[in-house]
């Protein structure tokens, strides 16, 4: 099976599928959450340091002399003095000239944002004077006797908090996926150790000598309804099917004697010329009755599980001339050999009742045909006899017992268990048998065999 059909078509495979993909959406969309409110908090606390920073540096410069008070400023902050290259000032008067500069901006070359309101700072990003880049805010602010606003801007450079928000986004991302998968991990473990009983069932009613049973106990309350229906439903399977099985053994058995005790009395009185040719007729009938009982009983006994096969190398075409015979109307292509891992006294009963049913049933006078052959390290063995009776809606009936085409059948020394023998027979050798027509023509089909080589390898 593949994995697309196991995941879309069994309980298991669709428990999973929607709990990883929900976990996945859910992962997502709390990795999305937090980091758009992170970045938000990080770039809202440089934006809190940069507005506190700028209106106390206002409020010194409206202090005159503004020289002095400049100089005071790059006193208390190196940085505005030069020599580094993190905070940077610039003030335009209205006409956008350059009125003051940090020693750290001595070329004025900060950028000047357009559309700063009075009491309303202004956040903008903008490139450094070395480039870098960097985070800004403007303000309005007067300097004493001056009755036209001038604009303030002061700026940082951002990279040591983009790198920051960077590694907290890498963690974030980490944490998520870590915990997205041992969400994940915990959904199987959960999902196996609820559908355990479910697998054991399966593995249970895979077992011919046990009767399948759902353990009540560990399943969910949910599904406790459906095993006790279950559960009774395979008790009166398993039921019908060993009273089956027990009254066609009891059946044969019982039978077996009074059937000695006939054949013992016939031979007897076929002493008596006169009576021989009924006495024929009757043995013939006891026969017929002999083989039906015994194939009453091998079917009993393999599909109930108490015979099994005794597998050895053989080679199958000695066994299948043995089955042939001398019948000139057979046409047969095989192999010089053709050694398979077999049990030859089952698969010898299998060849004898396909060989008998192609001679029964071929048309008179026309041809069967057998064929051997090897594909891909495989035997199909192949019987054809010529079936002008039979129609599609025949072949579904093949392996069912005393099943017969025509009632004129009832009267032939066969008993309709020769297929349906057969089949256990194949499907306890674990091979296949299935029968198709074909203008006309009835062929059987047995295999695939394993070729011994390929069983070695």
């Amino acid at each position: 099976m593949s994995w697309r059909n196991w995941l879309l078509r069994s309980i298991h495979g669709r428990l999973l599928l929607t709990l990883c993909v929900g976990l996945s959406l859910l992962m997502a969309l709390m990795f999305v959450s937090l980091d758009y409110s992170i970045d938000r908090k990080i770039y809202q606390r440089l934006d809190d340091d940069l507005l506190q920073r700028a209106r106390g540096i206002a409020a010194l410069l409206e202090t005159p002399p503004t020289d002095v008070a400049m100089a005071r400023l790059q006193t208390l902050h190196p940085a505005y003095a030069g020599g580094g290259h993190t905070e940077y000032l610039q003030v335009w008067d209205a006409e956008g000239r350059t009125l003051v500069v940090s020693g750290s901006n001595a070329a004025g070359r900060l950028e000047l944002p357009s559309g700063v309101k009075a009491n309303e700072p202004l956040f903008y990003d903008l490139a450094l004077p070395d480039d870098h880049r960097g985070r800004a805010v403007a303000l309005r602010l007067l300097f004493p006797g001056t009755s036209t606003p001038a604009t303030l801007a002061v700026a940082e450079e951002r990279e040591h908090v983009d790198r920051f928000e960077r590694s907290v986004h890498v963690a974030l991302l980490v944490g998520v996926l870590a915990t997205a998968l041992s969400a994940a991990l915990l959904a199987i473990i959960t999902v196996r150790r609820g559908l355990r009983p479910l697998l054991a069932f399966g593995e249970a009613a895979r077992t011919p000598d046990e009767t399948p049973h759902l353990p009540q106990k560990q399943l969910p309350r949910e599904l406790t309804p459906f095993a006790e229906a279950l559960n009774g439903a395979f008790d009166r399977l398993h039921e019908g099917m060993e009273r089956e099985r027990r009254f066609s053994r009891d059946v044969a058995h019982e039978l077996r004697t009074p059937l000695a005790e006939m054949r013992a009395a016939l031979e007897v009185a076929q002493r008596d010329p006169a009576r021989s040719m009924s006495l024929d007729n009757a043995n013939a009938a006891i026969d017929r009755m002999q083989r039906c009982i015994d194939s009453l009983l091998a079917v009993s006994s393999y599909e109930s599980g108490l015979a099994q096969p005794e597998l050895e190398p053989m080679d199958l075409v000695p066994l299948l001339r043995r089955s042939m015979g001398a019948d000139a109307r057979l046409d047969a292509a095989l192999p010089a050999e053709a050694w398979v891992q077999s049990d030859p006294a089952l698969l010898e009963r299998v060849l004898d009742n396909l060989m008998v049913n192609a001679r029964e049933y071929a048309a008179v006078g026309s041809r069967i045909e057998v064929s051997l052959a090897k594909s891909q390290g495989q035997w199909l063995l192949r019987i054809g006899n010529t079936a002008p009776e039979l129609t599609e809606a025949d072949l579904p009936h093949f392996g069912q017992r005393f099943w017969r085409k025509s009632p004129a059948r009832e009267a032939t020394r066969h008993g309709g268990l020769g297929l349906a023998l057969a089949g256990t027979l194949a499907a306890v050798l674990s091979t296949g048998l299935r029968f198709e027509l074909r203008e006309g023509v009835l062929w059987a089909t047995l295999g695939p065999l394993p070729d011994i080589e390929s069983i070695s390898a």
